[in-house]
């Protein structure tokens, strides 16, 4: 390959020395210099992004701060009854009275409900009535079904609020 060089004339040779270059020089700018640019930009851009939706969500968690301030002063359900009278009063009115097995608080603002063998189609109705004519919320629950179709056995926690 040297020879073939040293074999051109000395235009030649010029000509594929400065042609080299300027092809190494495209070579460097498309293959490195370009993508990284590209990508600096890109990250420039995805960090003002970032830092609106920051933002945004710092400010959002203090709305629901506030909101979650104003309903922890609000220990009872709505109707100012305790969620204890309330969530008794309300399985015993409806067909799951049979079913109740024990109803018990569960720290200071939360009541356990046990319930065995009660018609599923029941219970959600319940939970339903708690939840919109009361604002009582279920906090954790454990459903169990049994044999019988449409049964189950349920252990439920509720919290006033919603």
């Amino acid at each position: 390959m040297k020879a073939w060089f040293n074999g051109l004339e000395a235009n030649e040779r010029r000509l594929l020395i400065v042609g080299g270059g300027l092809l190494l020089v495209i070579f460097l700018y498309v293959g490195i210099w370009e993508p990284l640019t590209d990508k600096v930009e890109t990250l420039r851009v995805s960090t003002t992004e970032q830092a609106a939706l920051l933002a945004w969500m710092r400010s959002a968690a203090q709305e629901v701060k506030q909101l979650r301030g104003r309903s922890g002063q609000q220990a009872k359900p709505a109707g100012g009854q305790s969620l204890l009278s309330l969530v008794d009063r309300t399985a015993k009115s409806g067909r799951l009275g049979p079913a109740l097995k024990r109803v018990q608080p569960d720290g200071d603002e939360k009541v356990g409900v046990w319930l065995e063998a009660a018609n599923f189609d029941d219970l959600v109705r319940w939970l339903a009535a708690l939840e919109t004519r009361h604002g009582v919320r279920v906090v954790s629950s454990v459903f169990q079904a049994l044999e019988t179709s449409g049964r189950v056995d349920a252990r439920l926690v509720f919290a006033a609020g919603a």
